[in-house]
């Protein structure tokens, strides 16, 4: 035979990357992955959950932020370094602080207190839903148990932090009366820190992933970590958004709070919203055409809500006859939609507008 053998093409998946390509999938993994694009970050940020829902978020989130410092002293001790140690060591004062009533911890204590808990609660960790707490202790173990290299570029979520920091602060400012500025003080330190740390983690990264296998590794491990974060926003949507499956042990609206607050019988109209229940607009509310501006607004006395189009279909149905399961069913024949997850999402809607009442049931 004279013929020769074609030559077998390259596996791309093992090819080794040049440092810049490394970091250009290593970013791509955020683009598709970080949890700025989860569907419950898209409501709290666009200020459409209620007060409850918030308070669900930063109850379950001190979890996490009190466990970075943990998971940051479990990197560390495997470090044989001294010069990594010193740069790594920082992370855990920034949340820990150098002295009592310091660091990122006690900020979103403050946080936590700020959106109406008692510190003690909030210390406790009670009612903290499983799958936060499995997520989390899943980071702690996987930083402690793959190699330094995996757990290094695991922190590379940080990357895309100052963007969801962004909307965040600004999305919460803007749309929720009970969120202040000092409120969200635990995010103007992470504005600076978290790029700082993402620059040195990355450049380690890029250091010392050295051929494909181990490319692939940090590549793994920072898919890992935007999972964890994507799992806590899971748990929070089901158990408190849709389909509002809360577990036994977690927290339940009205528990640790400050007693003023706890003490304070809800206002007509802003009880949460069933799909059995009949929504109305309460008197002094009506939806109308802005000719000016071109778009559909609900009036109510001295407030303005601007509206998309999904919340004019809506609203639209809501005639005072009609309960949400209707108006999803007569939505789902219009649209050739599944009702009942037209239901699950108006349902957020009607709770959203029930608590900043200018809905009733």
């Amino acid at each position: 035979m004279t013929a020769a053998f074609p030559t077998p093409a390259a596996d791309e998946t093992q090819r080794l990357l040049s440092p810049e390509e490394l970091e250009a999938a290593l970013r791509d993994i955020g683009a598709k992955r970080y949890h700025n694009l989860h569907p419950f970050h898209r409501l709290l940020h666009d200020g459409k959950l209620n007060e409850d829902q918030v308070r669900a978020w930063a109850l379950n989130r001190y979890y996490y932020q009190a466990m970075i410092p943990v998971k940051d002293a479990a990197v560390l001790a495997r470090m044989t370094d001294a010069s990594l140690r010193r740069v790594w060591r920082q992370r855990i004062v920034d949340h820990d602080g150098d002295h009592p009533g310091d660091g990122g911890i006690e900020r979103w204590l403050k946080l936590a207190e700020g959106v109406g808990f008692e510190r003690d609660y909030v210390l406790s960790t009670k009612g903290i839903l499983s799958a936060t707490r499995f997520s989390v202790d899943a980071y702690v173990h996987f930083v402690s148990e793959r190699s330094l290299l995996e757990a290094i570029a695991s922190s590379l979520t940080e990357m895309f932090s100052p963007t969801i920091i962004s909307e965040r602060v600004s999305g919460m400012l803007k749309n929720y009366d009970f969120i202040t500025k000092d409120t969200l003080a635990y995010f103007d330190k992470r504005l600076t820190q978290a790029p700082r740390d993402a620059d040195f983690a990355l450049d380690y990264v890029k250091q010392h992933a050295t051929t494909p296998a181990l490319q692939r590794q940090a590549m793994a491990a920072l898919t890992f970590k935007c999972n964890v974060l994507w799992t806590q926003l899971d748990a929070l949507y089901f158990a408190y958004v849709a389909p509002g499956m809360t577990p036994p042990d977690a927290w339940r609206p009205g528990e640790g709070l400050v007693a003023e607050i706890a003490a304070v019988p809800q206002a007509a109209g802003t009880g949460k919203v069933e799909a059995g229940d009949v929504p109305r607009l309460p008197r002094g509310v009506r939806m109308r055409f802005d000719e000016t501006r071109q778009k559909h607004v609900l009036l109510a006395p001295e407030r303005t809500f601007d509206l998309d189009d999904n919340a004019v279909a809506v609203l639209s149905l809501v005639d005072g006859s009609r309960t949400v399961t209707d108006i999803a069913i007569k939505l789902g024949e219009t649209y050739a939609a599944d009702p009942k997850l037209i239901e699950a999402d108006i349902l957020v809607m009607l709770n959203d507008l029930a608590t900043k009442r200018v809905l009733e049931r």
